[in-house]
């Protein structure tokens, strides 16, 4: 039924997506290793195979998707569990299914199922045409394509290439000047449609849109629109919608100093919790360049809060990922292992 259902897969899917398909684990570890495929779609479940060619496909930054084809409900999981499906399980089965992008699910039954363990919240109900007449072929083939295209969607920063964030951070720094010439880069044109998706969506998740959009139009960039509306994407079970630190602690202070210290001090909140964002980076970049500050008194006054290390670190972070120029630093950056960490942090924002 499987082999029936990948051959009905690949014969309707079209030019949406180029397929290859194999059952041998070593043909499967090859093909990973000298083409570079954007995700592999396992079908089946209890195959140790599946698991070793799933860890192949992780070193290689490949995205995986799990068909377990019913392999999970409670009567195909008694049948010799002591012996075969407890140990399979503690083994990979269970790592496998919670670290998939997405799960294809075939009907309400299985994702009762599914939602009891509790391995995985990404479920996608998509009838079998193989076993029922209520969808198509052709139906079946354009949902399984929508997943595809929503796990692409997702997490897009892990994505991009090195010229991409390149490109992103200029965009960032011609978004907060709004002035072309603070950006000194000689960057080329992506050149690449599905770069550009991928900036403009994470753009939108991290609420730094507005910046974006206005540093494409000031850099003269030619971009198609995108309607993110229309875009689907997946996020972590516990993601947090970025707030801006300026909506947190408001706006009545005495000096801009002041304002500056409680922005810190949120900073640190922030960190405490993992919840700093590149928006947040965008915000103080901009405070900074737009407002005078008493360099001294502010070194002082973040000193004795014990906020230095924490406002140096957030200059290095910037001029990362923002470009912030040092001229505008009121204090000097530094990066170290914490400043590398909370770079990471940031990378891992939208992780699954």
């Amino acid at each position: 039924m499987i082999t029936a259902y990948v051959t009905m897969l690949v014969d309707n899917m079209g030019l949406e997506a180029e397929n290859t398909v194999t059952s041998l684990e070593v043909e499967a570890k090859e093909k990973l290793k000298t083409i570079h495929y954007d995700i592999l779609h396992i079908h089946g479940c209890w195959r140790s195979s599946s698991a070793k060619v799933f860890r192949n496909a992780i070193k290689e930054g490949c995205r995986v998707v799990l068909s377990p084809y019913g392999q999970l409900e409670p009567w195909i999981t008694d049948e010799n569990y002591w012996k075969e499906k407890l140990p399979k399980k503690i083994l990979f089965q269970r790592h496998l299914v919670e670290a998939a992008y997405a799960v294809i699910i075939q009907g309400r039954m299985e994702e009762d199922c599914m939602k009891k363990l509790g391995w995985n919240r990404r479920l996608e109900i998509i009838r079998n045409p193989v076993i029922t007449h209520s969808i198509t072929p052709s139906t079946m083939a354009r949902k399984v394509y929508a997943v595809y295209r929503k796990v692409l969607d997702s997490n897009t920063l892990e994505l991009m290439t090195e010229h991409t964030l390149q490109t992103m951070r200029c965009l960032i720094k011609a978004g907060i000047t709004r002035d072309a010439r603070w950006v000194t880069e000689d960057l080329s044109e992506l050149g690449d449609s599905e770069q550009w998706r991928r900036l403009l969506i994470y753009a939108h998740t991290e609420h730094i849109s507005p910046i974006i959009l206005r540093g494409i139009t000031i850099l003269g960039y030619q971009v198609q629109e995108i309607d993110m509306e229309k875009i689907s994407y997946y996020l972590p079970d516990h993601f947090e919608t970025p707030k801006s630190v300026q909506e947190i602690i408001g706006l009545q202070f005495a000096t801009e100093n002041e304002r500056l210290l409680a922005t810190f001090k949120q900073i640190r909140k922030l960190i405490q919790r993992k919840q700093l964002t590149i928006s947040h980076l965008c915000e103080l970049d901009r405070e900074l360049r737009e407002h005078d500050v008493d360099e001294d008194h502010l070194c002082e006054t973040l000193k004795e809060a014990r906020l230095y290390k924490t406002g140096c670190r957030m200059m290095q972070l910037m001029k990362d990922w923002t470009g912030f120029d040092e001229g505008f630093m009121p204090i000097p950056p530094l990066d170290d292992k914490t400043t590398r960490l909370l770079s990471q942090q940031i990378h891992n924002h939208q992780k699954i």
